[in-house]
């Protein structure tokens, strides 16, 4: 697989995130208190696609997604919404101007649980954040995949994911360590929601795709062969085993809301 082709992978990837759960995770910003914001930062915006939707069923807020990979903002760019924007920012560049304090909403989506070092994020922000904000985290929890009944290939499925983990130097078990962070620094009024992420809320087709998806966008991040034969082997296993009801696969998905006042 060409440096493109895993590119148009990634955003079709992308894309398919935002189609299944933009109904609950939006839901759950406005559980949360997303309307009472006027300017909100996208932490990890990608190729826009969530925050795209949010300003457009949001028009008296103003959103603004930042990104350190240049392809991921110019992506955004292509999005024709006036009360979206997007800017390329390393957050711990010593040259970086980017005023953090500007915005009363922070929302880390696929993205907190997804590098390594969480820890220092969560610092700057409760260092420069306006006073009062509010902050939404929403992410997979790897530690509550599992499968029924349990299956080899599945295991080897898991081992995909803690290799990519590894190679990435991120904590496959990083979602249930986010809300101990939330409160040795001081992050008020916290809540925390967990929802499975599985054939009971996501059609069946839809999940399969995902999750054949996130094998080969796992796989080739973690540097295996486009032939990789354990890859094809999981692939199989959810093109015939998954989409014919044999076995039950589940993630777990955490919604996180604070403050800080």
């Amino acid at each position: 697989m060409t440096a493109p082709e895993l590119d148009a992978l990634v955003e079709s990837h992308l894309n398919l995130q935002v189609k299944i759960s933009y109904p609950e995770h939006h839901a759950f910003l406005i559980r949360h208190q997303l309307n009472q914001c006027s300017l909100v930062l996208d932490v990890g915006c990608g190729n826009g696609t969530f925050a795209g939707r949010l300003a457009q069923d949001h028009p008296n807020i103003h959103f603004v997604g930042i990104d350190k990979r240049k392809p991921c903002v110019d992506s955004c760019k292509k999005l024709l919404c006036e009360n979206f924007e997007a800017v390329q920012v390393d957050m711990f560049s010593r040259d970086s101007t980017f005023d953090f304090s500007r915005f009363d909403g922070v929302l880390m989506r696929y993205f907190l649980l997804h590098v390594d070092n969480s820890q220092k994020i969560l610092d700057l922000f409760k260092a420069k954040s306006k006073r009062p904000s509010r902050f939404w985290i929403i992410d997979l929890d790897w530690s509550q995949l599992t499968c029924e009944p349990q299956s080899e290939t599945f295991d080897k499925l898991t081992k995909l994911v803690k290799d990519f983990c590894s190679k990435i130097s991120v904590d496959s078990m990083g979602g249930q360590k986010v809300l101990p962070m939330l409160q040795k620094l001081d992050y008020q009024n916290i809540v925390v929601e967990n929802v499975p992420f599985s054939t009971q809320t996501i059609p069946i087709e839809e999940m399969a795709l995902y999750l054949k998806q996130e094998v080969l966008c796992y796989s080739r991040m973690s540097g295996r062969a486009v032939n990789d034969p354990e890859t094809a082997e999981i692939t199989r296993f959810i093109d015939e085993d998954f989409r014919s009801g044999k076995v039950q696969i589940s993630y777990g998905m955490i919604l996180l809301s604070a403050e800080l006042n």
